[in-house]
């Protein structure tokens, strides 16, 4: 089964996959060691900024190993692609699926040209402040653009926040219109989810939930309490991913 078959069928069972950002090594097998735990298929983000620090590369061929080896399906996501370009890049290299930000409906129809028979998960709606807008579309745009991008996967504001822990509450009200679309919707931001909030979103129709910064912060967390035993760094990067693995373990199976 693919991803994009994976995700649909979660949309149709009122479940999710769970999609976590990876930097280098340590976090990308705490993500896929914390999924093995509860038996539940992965998908390893890797962000545009993480392809700057670590490269793109060397990430996917990372990403691909642990999947080889695990005993749940892994999937690899390319996050955030900057442009055409990026996302074309990162579907030569092999990634399963990838997510474009669109601006226009010229931008939107060529992104599912690039994108082929992949799953592509289209930004119509962006959220989170700092430098990036936050948007929200009417209804009637939001079918129009993702019927012109024909679009896998669909990123709408529910009132998330990139880059926060703090729960916030969830439009689930919007959320019953925007399951007229039709199509998997993607959480962005599932950090600030309000866990019961998110629960209920994903039974009404979020079948993919991005975090990235819950899953840091547990890493980091495990680093900061070894780091200052000895000079060994798999003593304090192996607790980040103990710390991760099990983070992950207890965040998917808090979910439907």
């Amino acid at each position: 089964m693919d991803v994009k078959e994976a995700v649909e069928r979660a949309y149709r069972e009122g479940r999710a996959l769970l999609a976590v950002n990876m930097v280098n090594l340590e976090t990308a097998q705490g993500v896929v060691w914390g999924a093995e735990r509860v038996g539940r298929p992965i998908i390893l983000m890797v962000s545009h900024n993480a392809a700057r620090y670590g490269g793109l590369e060397e990430l996917y061929a990372i990403g691909r190993s642990l999947g080889r080896k695990a005993n749940v399906p892994v999937y690899l996501h390319y996050d955030h692609a900057e442009g055409l370009d990026d996302l074309e890049a990162a579907y030569a290299l092999g990634f399963d699926s990838a997510m474009l930000e669109v601006e226009d409906e010229a931008e939107v129809e060529a992104a599912r040209r690039v994108a082929g028979s992949r799953a592509l998960e289209v930004e119509l709606e962006v959220v989170g402040k700092g430098e990036r807008r936050e948007t929200v579309r009417a209804l009637g745009e939001l079918a129009r653009l993702a019927a012109l991008s024909g679009a896998d996967w669909l990123v709408v504001n529910l009132g998330t926040q990139h880059k926060a822990l703090e729960p916030h509450r969830l439009n689930l009200k919007r959320l019953e219109e925007l399951r007229s679309l039709g199509r998997p919707l993607v959480l962005h931001g599932g950090s600030s989810a309000h866990l019961e909030d998110l629960r209920e979103a994903v039974r009404r129709g979020v079948a993919k939930v991005n975090v990235a910064t819950a899953g840091f912060h547990a890493f980091t967390e495990g680093v900061r309490e070894r780091v200052g035993e000895g000079l060994d760094p798999r003593v304090y990067l192996g607790e980040g991913r103990e710390r991760l693995t099990r983070w992950v373990a207890a965040f998917y199976g808090s979910l439907p």
